[in-house]
């Protein structure tokens, strides 16, 4: 009795493991991002689950910010999954001295040859670049922001984080007005 009701769980388990596959999403990954092209294979890691996906698109002085949310079931809500902020830093000014905090709490920054200068956090990635738009000295700071909860194997997230970051770089100073 006691082995066949070990096989019994070990195959309840399976089932379970097989039909709760936690990537089942209904929504289409979007191919741009505050007027950037993205490629949806880079963003999809980043992105939770969900039936449904909302982006929101807020223009500041500086920049722009482009917010995804998610509905991750039925009878709930879009709940926030990440932001991506690209910001004009006025010469002299750090954008990673200024988000140094930041990084630290999104968890254990690291350094990565990114643009001129990037850290990647366990939810928080930050490139910066020179950007001189329009004959002014700037620097192009792309952040990202992951909302979604830290996974086990954060090291999986964080070099799915680098590899959009390193991908969506030059379109976003591009789609930014930064000269080659």
């Amino acid at each position: 009795m006691k082995r066949s009701s070990i096989f019994l769980l070990v195959g309840a388990l399976f089932v379970s493991a097989v039909g709760c596959g936690g990537d089942s999403r209904e929504y289409a990954v979007p191919k741009k991002l505050c007027g950037a092209k993205v490629d949806p294979d880079l963003l999809a890691p980043l992105l939770p689950a969900g039936e449904k996906m909302k982006m929101r698109k807020s223009t500041r002085d500086i920049g722009e910010t482009c917010s995804i949310s998610v509905v991750p079931g039925e009878d709930r809500g879009y709940v926030p999954a990440l932001d991506i902020k690209r910001d004009s830093v006025t010469e002299g000014d750090d954008p990673l001295k200024v988000m140094k905090w930041r990084l630290i709490r999104s968890g254990n920054p690291k350094k990565v040859d990114i643009g001129d200068d990037a850290r990647i956090a366990d939810s928080m990635g930050l490139v910066a670049l020179s950007c001189p738009p329009k004959g002014k000295d700037t620097t192009l700071a792309v952040e990202v922001d992951l909302s979604t909860p830290t996974p086990k194997d954060v090291s999986e997230r964080r070099k799915a984080l680098e590899r959009f970051l390193r991908s969506y770089l030059p379109t976003a100073a591009k789609a930014h007005g930064c000269r080659s």
